[in-house]
């Protein structure tokens, strides 16, 4: 059985540069071309998906059906999966509501504190823990088939958290590794935590926020 990570494709936010967070924002026509190219990728690499997990925005969702031609109706949603919110923020430009916010928030995160009705960065990450202990019980348990892949579908900050937790790395290389729109990764979630790791397995597209 294979687990793999996938960033959904772009939307006209990553673009214009505005933080999207947990907001419901669909993918753009790039975004779809990103994601359909991503279905040439799999079908290259002979990776067939058989599950979706994915985030409940919708720009996920379909990120992973035109990824895979999975069923839209077919794809498991993951409340845990969903963006890291920017509360007061989200689908603000920055650039005149606060500008020093991104230096804050992207390069010290160890020190960010959220905007208002925002989450901070140990509760992005707790929610990312609580998918990998999720799949390694479900795995414990046998619930998936010798054969399955499992593909999640989820988001640029829950995707950093995911490899924080993994690897255990300091909150300050937080963003130390790029993981642009429909870049995958390939996890190995252990009977504990000790064989935990990813590897990726493409870089994506253009780097966008």
């Amino acid at each position: 059985m294979d687990i793999y990570l996938m960033r959904h494709g772009q939307t006209d936010l990553n673009v214009q540069k505005r933080l999207q967070g947990s907001s419901d924002i669909p993918l753009n026509d790039r975004g779809r071309f990103q994601a359909s190219e991503t279905r040439k990728l799999f079908e290259k690499k002979g990776i067939k998906v058989t599950k979706i997990i994915a985030s409940p925005l919708e720009r996920a969702i379909e990120t992973g059906h035109l990824a895979t031609g999975i069923g839209m109706d077919e794809i498991g949603t993951e409340q845990n999966l969903i963006e890291m919110s920017f509360g007061i923020y989200e689908q603000q430009n920055m650039e005149t509501v606060d500008p020093e916010f991104l230096g804050r928030c992207f390069d010290h995160p160890e020190t960010y504190e959220p905007p208002a009705n925002g989450e901070c960065y140990d509760e992005v990450v707790a929610r990312a823990g609580a998918v990998v202990e999720m799949l390694r019980k479900k795995i414990s348990h046998k619930e998936f088939a010798e054969d399955d892949v499992i593909l999640l579908v989820s988001h640029g900050a829950l995707s950093h958290g995911m490899f924080e937790y993994i690897k255990k790395t300091p909150r300050a290389a937080y963003w130390d590794v790029d993981f642009n729109n429909c870049a995958i990764a390939k996890l190995t979630i252990g009977e504990d935590r000790s064989g935990d790791d990813y590897t990726f397995i493409s870089n994506g597209f253009e780097k966008n926020w």
